[in-house]
């Protein structure tokens, strides 16, 4: 089944200029040419568990993208809230990888809002992590990036924060 298994959060101040009317070969350049220091958080999560929604909205005949992005992240532990810290209310781009091909949701132009809040289950005692959410509104849907995890290797070169404990 070919669905989302792995997102990648950036901090859109961090990335170089680009925008809905930018060549998606430009885009992919620029996100997989990122020096080895640049700081991103890459986290997998389990499809069941997460939620994306994405959908165009006409205004006075001008058209926009409103996206929405959450899914949970364990363990809840001081080392990672203070990472999250870093990204609450920070303006972001999210690449949202699958097997055939990945989706960039959020321009440098035009990012989401990433905010977390903390996750306590009651109906699965000792489960506690956080939700993280990513919400805003482009001009443009979701830029495509046609072909297999190994052609986006910003994604696999352990990046500052490779967080594994995802639910």
């Amino acid at each position: 089944m070919d669905t989302f298994y792995k997102i990648f959060i950036a901090e859109a101040s961090q990335l170089p200029f680009f925008n809905e009317l930018s060549d998606p070969n430009d885009v992919l350049t620029i996100i997989n040419n990122l020096p080895e220091t640049f700081q991103a958080m890459v986290i997998p999560f389990m499809p069941a568990k997460f939620s994306l929604s994405s959908g165009s909205q006409t205004s006075n005949g001008n058209v926009s993208w409103r996206h929405g992005i959450s899914f949970p992240l364990v363990p809840q532990d001081a080392a990672l809230q203070s990472l999250l810290k870093q990204y609450n209310n920070k303006e972001v781009v999210a690449l949202m990888v699958r097997v055939s091909k990945s989706h960039l949701f959020g321009t440098q132009a035009q990012p989401l809002l990433f905010s977390y809040s903390d996750l306590n289950d009651s109906t699965k005692p000792g489960l506690k992590g956080y939700t993280i959410s990513l919400q805003g509104e482009t001009y443009g849907e979701a830029i495509y990036f046609e072909g297999k995890e190994a052609e986006f290797p910003v994604i696999n070169r352990g990046l500052a924060f490779q967080l594994a404990g995802s639910l």
